[in-house]
């Protein structure tokens, strides 16, 4: 299907056909490219890719039997996604033994708490 917005056309095109980290990372590498104002934004969001790769690097596909939200009801703001995004991080380090697979969900999870101070 093709949209417009603000005179620019673009493609709607379903990314996740199975969660996992890979797809996550392309959802932040997708957001990167769409941000053309804000350039430390955009450079966060690539960081964010950028751990997202090194994640499913790791471990390519979420563990059995992990439930997608956690829990957690929808979000309404951009902060409070963010905020889940990094408690889920955190829910996931509980969930592996391997000290590099912690450590970089760790610092996911305090990237995900500074996008959320960014957008508050």
């Amino acid at each position: 299907m093709l949209r417009t917005h603000q005179g620019y056309a673009r493609e709607r095109v379903r990314v996740r056909e199975r969660r996992g980290f890979a797809s996550t990372a392309v959802y932040f590498e997708r957001l990167a490219q769409k941000e053309v104002r804000d350039y430390d934004r955009r450079q966060r969001l690539l960081e964010v890719a950028h751990f997202y790769r090194s994640l499913a690097g790791i471990i390519p596909s979420m563990p059995d039997g992990y439930k997608h939200n956690n829990g957690i009801g929808p979000a309404v703001t951009r902060a409070e996604r963010w905020h889940a995004r990094a408690e889920q991080c955190r829910t996931l380090t509980d969930c592996f033994t391997d000290p590099t697979f912690h450590e970089e969900l760790t610092r996911l999870a305090q990237d995900c708490d500074r996008m959320a101070v960014a957008a508050e």
